[in-house]
């Protein structure tokens, strides 16, 4: 397993890496035991909580137009309209995830996760973001790996 080098670039890598070889063994699974969306939530800990609180500065920043959200995997999400940029979106991501106020939605008896809500606690938990459950792993890689970018380019 090895030490760190960079923690915080390390550890964006290896929770990225984590979510990766789930998938490639999700198959193993019946899919009552398919924890995927448990991982990802428990893995946004390391990939929107610790770089907002160790590499604030490499948050990226890029307005949330029509074109990068689509290029982000995100099509059919829900973001409120007040949020206008990523670091916008990432820090108010890191306190719903950081006080757990998070909800899912299902849309069929067999309670499926087809929405994963997050809140945002400054405005009585009113709707922060709706992520399509097909919609968030994308968006997570894609900024993971712009995240990774800014801290590998300029400095850390």
């Amino acid at each position: 397993m090895g030490n760190y080098k960079r923690i915080e670039f390390d550890f964006i890598n290896r929770t990225l890496a984590l979510i990766s070889q789930y998938e490639n063994n999700l198959h193993k699974y019946p899919y009552e035991e398919q924890y995927n969306y448990t991982l990802l939530i428990n893995c946004l800990l390391g990939l929107i909580v610790m770089p907002k609180e160790k590499v604030i500065s490499h948050i990226p920043n890029g307005r949330l137009t029509k074109e990068l959200l689509q290029e982000m995997g995100l099509e059919e999400s829900q973001i409120n309209p007040d949020i206008i940029d990523l670091r916008d979106l990432i820090m108010k991501l890191r306190h719903s995830v950081a006080h757990f106020d998070i909800r899912v939605k299902s849309y069929d008896d067999c309670d499926r996760i087809d929405e994963i809500i997050f809140l945002d606690q400054e405005k009585n938990t009113s709707e922060m973001i709706r992520f399509r459950s097909t919609e968030l792993l994308p968006f997570i890689r894609y900024y993971a790996s712009w995240l990774q970018h800014n801290i590998q380019n300029y400095g850390q």
